[in-house]
């Protein structure tokens, strides 16, 4: 596939889910295990980070900071994991074992009396910790599901 033909199947993407779908069904096109070339692969993943990055907004309703946006396009593509932005954190769960060392390099902090990885800026600590679903009722909170494959049983 030309750089133009990957781009227009990215065209009317409004959505961060729809443009994850559309690159899944590409990859299993274009990779090179699958009979496309490491030269179309590498370009479908330069487009689709692009729009990712670029392109998509994860919500019409309210602009997410830049920044949070970025982080977690890096991290969406992980299969098992909830990402949910709460206030101006992102809190992670889920299968996030085999990943901990990208949330690391990601400056993510693992919270371990809540059993989930953080990112966010600590102003001071806070002498009465609260559980996440206070936190999640003070602020607002969007969430972000990574899915893992589905077995079909038959």
């Amino acid at each position: 596939m030309t750089k133009e033909q990957i781009t227009n199947e990215f065209k009317n993407v409004t959505g961060i889910n729809e443009a994850k779908k559309i690159y899944k069904n590409l990859a299993k096109k274009l990779h090179p295990d699958v009979g496309g070339t490491e030269e179309e692969f590498k370009l479908l993943n330069n487009i689709y980070n692009d729009f990712i990055e670029h392109k998509i907004f994860f919500s019409n309703e309210s602009k997410i900071d830049l920044e949070l946006e970025k982080i977690i396009s890096q991290i969406l593509h992980y299969e098992n994991i909830i990402i949910e932005l709460i206030g101006s954190w992102i809190w992670l769960s889920g299968d996030t074992k085999a990943i901990k060392d990208t949330l690391k390099d990601l400056n993510f902090k693992w919270a371990s009396k809540k059993k989930m990885w953080y990112y966010g800026e600590m102003k001071g600590k806070n002498l009465k910790p609260k559980s996440m679903d206070e936190i999640k009722s003070k602020y607002n909170t969007q969430t972000f599901r990574s899915e893992g494959k589905k077995k079909i049983v038959g």
